[in-house]
Formats: structure tokens, sequence, C-alpha cells
């Protein structure tokens, strides 16, 4: 089973200020970033700079272009627009949900595929963005928040999140709250968008399908994790 799998590797729940807690990690990540963007921002305000500049000279380099060309001319953005947020409701629903879903794959055992799940739906997402003919720009966590929902939909349908005075909210309408939540929210946007959220859903399922086969797509990047851990421990004395 997969979930015995998982618990071979990740025995419990890592603790809040754990070192290798990857849902605090990216939480932490996400807020950085809008930290500095919001910062960048307020200086542009202050130097009576127009918004129009700052979107030209700073947003421009966090956001995913829908064009083919112009996105290889700056690859970086196919890493980080999905760490990025340029309103500020935006960025508070996403961490929600994100948290909501990182809870629930951290409380099965799952809490070292959340980062390799968050980043091959952005990149594939981004790919698919592109490929689909948007049209528009793009920036926001709502593709690598879809891979996680479905991840945890697919890795038990039928668990349930415990709230203090509840008996529990199965993960299936968490998933379904969320989908309805997306579709009024981007209703008016563009069609592409919800295409392309669709190809960050497939992500999360499919990563846990192969990991079912035992086929860690996360592996050499826990690999990394653990060498830099190893370079980075403090050495005993002879």
């Amino acid at each position: 089973m997969i979930q015995q799998n998982m618990q071979s590797t990740e025995q419990s729940k890592p603790l809040l200020g754990a070192d290798n807690n990857a849902l605090v990690a990216l939480v932490s990540v996400n807020l950085m970033v809008a930290v500095a963007y919001g910062m960048t921002r307020m200086v542009y305000f202050l130097e009576g700079m127009p918004m129009s500049q700052f979107y030209d000279e700073v947003v421009h380099h966090f956001m995913l272009s829908p064009y083919y060309q112009e996105a290889l001319e700056k690859p970086w953005t196919f890493f980080i627009y999905n760490w990025s947020h340029d309103q500020f409701w935006t960025l508070c629903g996403n961490l929600i949900w994100l948290t909501v879903f990182g809870t629930i794959l951290q409380n099965q055992k799952a809490n070292k595929h959340l980062f390799p799940i968050y980043f091959y739906s952005g990149i594939l997402g981004a790919i698919a963005f592109i490929a689909m003919g948007a049209g528009i720009s793009f920036m926001g966590a709502e593709l690598s928040i879809m891979a996680l929902a479905t991840a945890a939909l697919s890795l038990q349908p039928n668990y349930q999140l415990k709230l203090s005075g509840t008996g529990g909210i199965p993960v299936w309408l968490i998933f379904a709250v969320y989908f309805v939540i997306q579709v009024a929210t981007h209703l008016t946007g563009t069609p592409v968008f919800f295409l392309t959220l669709s190809v960050g859903g497939l992500v999360g399922v499919l990563y846990m399908y192969l990991l079912k086969k035992k086929i860690d797509l996360g592996n050499w990047m826990h690999l990394i994790v653990k060498k830099f851990n190893g370079y980075m421990a403090p050495k005993e004395a002879q």
C-alpha cells in the first residue's frame, strides 16, 4: 500500500518548527517573496514612480509570459511564477488552501512529497499554459495547490481532516469546495486557465499513482537535501 511505503520513511508528522517541515518551508518562501515584492512596490510608491514602471521593471520578471519566445528569454519565471502573488487577498487565499492540503498530506505521512509535487506542477503547468495559447501573463500558486489537492484526494479519498469540535471533514468535500471557489473566482478569465489548472491537478494524481508503483519522482530532491544537510552538519572534533 502507498501509505505503508511512506510510513517506512516518515513515521510521524513533523513538528511545526522542525527543519524537515515541508509545509512550513513552502508557506515561508511564498511569504518571503510576497514581502520582498511588497517592499519593492512601496519603494516605487514613495519615490513617486508610476505603477506602470513597477510592472515593467519588476513584475514583468515574476510573471509567466504566455508567449513561448518571450518566456524563454526569462526562463527563471518557470520556477518563480508559482511562488509570486500580485494581490494580497489572492496570496491569503492560496496560503490558506496550501496549509489545508499540505496538512492533509502531512497527516498521511507524505510530508517529503509536498515540495516535489509543488515543483513539478509549477513547471508542467507553465509549459501547458504557454502551449495552450493563454494570451495573458500569469503568476500565483493556484496550479501547484491544485496538484497538492488532487494528490491528497488520490492518496485517501475517504480521509477526514479532524478539527476541534467537529467529527472530521472528508477530503473529497474539502476538494469540492476548493474547486468551486476556483471556478467562481476565475469564471470571467480565460478558459485556458481552467485547462492549465486541470494539468496541475493531473500532476498530483500522476505523482501519487507512480508513488504507488514505487516510483518516487522526488527522490533526487530528497538525496540533494540529505547531502546538503550532511555537508552543513557540524563536524565532530577529532
